[in-house]
């Protein structure tokens, strides 16, 4: 019976030592981003208390996200409805919203944060704070 007890407690003082050397989570929360996609900037703003972004484009917009490890899922962008004069921002800002909606993957490298959509599609944004 010792012996199962002195193992119990060996094992319970190891398993933090374990969770410390596997991979934490990234979090994002707080974080501020930018972007240019063919001329057109895009933010992306991740809030401190919840798991939202936002940010504009041409529009303001806002979105949940789920974060499972290094996988990242957005859920519907609700955005302002403002008519762009600029034919190009509006393109961008339309393509932009369809691939947050095939966001798959996201990883932050020092100053970058690259998300990455099924169809492998990438944009890579820049730390700003």
């Amino acid at each position: 019976m010792k012996k199962l007890s002195t193992s119990i407690l060996a094992m319970a003082l190891l398993l933090p030592i374990a969770a410390c050397t596997s991979e934490e989570p990234v979090v994002l929360r707080g974080g501020e981003f930018i972007t240019t996609v063919d001329g057109t900037e895009i933010t992306l703003n991740f809030a401190d208390d919840a798991d939202r972004a936002f940010g504009r484009v041409v529009n303001t917009y806002n979105a949940p996200y789920e974060i499972n490890g290094r996988n990242i899922r957005f859920g519907p962008a609700a955005a302002t409805m403002m008519m762009g004069l600029d034919e190009n921002a509006m393109r961008v800002e339309f393509e932009y919203f369809q691939f947050l909606n095939a966001v798959e993957t996201f990883k932050l490298s020092g100053n970058e944060l690259l998300l990455r959509a099924t169809d492998g599609k990438e944009i890579v944004f820049e730390k700003l704070n």
